[in-house]
């Protein structure tokens, strides 16, 4: 009984952390997000690739699909070493009468390590119920970062608005364990870990 109410409050925890970052005014996000912390070493455009949002993404070793792009991007120090890494969102799209649709689907969370150059992918994939694994999509996805566990480490939330009229809005809350992204919380309790 004990473990089950340990577990209930966590959840609604991070959801109240979720949906204050969402009520959070946009403009003001962008601006917390962007800064570094004064004791981040701030990348050098030597070591990191220019970003842009909409742009197509491409590192061979991730093995990403052809049509995945950059859906945003933040730099900040996830992994805690003091180092600012790049933090981007990535899916894929179709193109609808010569333009980019909207929705992105396969969405992917990849992190460039700041000191070291490398690249660690998380896919947000989720179990259907016949068990399929598909990934996760949304309508314009986007990024917030800051240290929603208490820890001093940045985290990362990932925002997929679902479209329609509902206003449903997915959310995946990672945080850097153990050299690679954990799950803390996701809407869909069926996400892949």
């Amino acid at each position: 009984m004990k473990k089950q109410n340990v577990k209930k409050i966590t959840l609604l925890a991070a959801g109240v952390i979720c949906a204050a970052a969402i009520l959070t005014p946009q403009v003001s996000l962008a601006k917390q997000a962007t800064s570094v912390p004064q004791a981040v070493t701030k990348h050098t455009e030597k070591t990191s690739p220019k970003l842009e949002i909409g742009q197509k993404f491409n590192v061979p070793e991730l093995k990403l699909k052809e049509n995945t792009y950059v859906l945003d991007y933040k730099i900040s120090d996830v992994n805690g070493d003091s180092v600012a890494d790049q933090v981007i969102l990535v899916g894929t799209k179709e193109k609808i009468d010569g333009k980019l649709d909207a929705y992105a689907s396969d969405l992917s969370i990849i992190v460039q390590d700041g000191k070291k150059q490398k690249y660690l992918k998380y896919d947000w994939l989720n179990k259907g119920t016949d068990g399929t694994l598909y990934g996760e999509l949304g309508r314009e996805p986007n990024l917030i970062i800051g240290d929603y566990t208490g820890d001093k480490v940045d985290d990362i939330i990932v925002t997929a608005p679902q479209g329609g009229n509902g206003g449903f809005v997915d959310h995946l809350v990672l945080s850097w364990q153990e050299n690679k992204l954990k799950v803390v919380f996701a809407d869909n309790q069926d996400t892949v870990k």
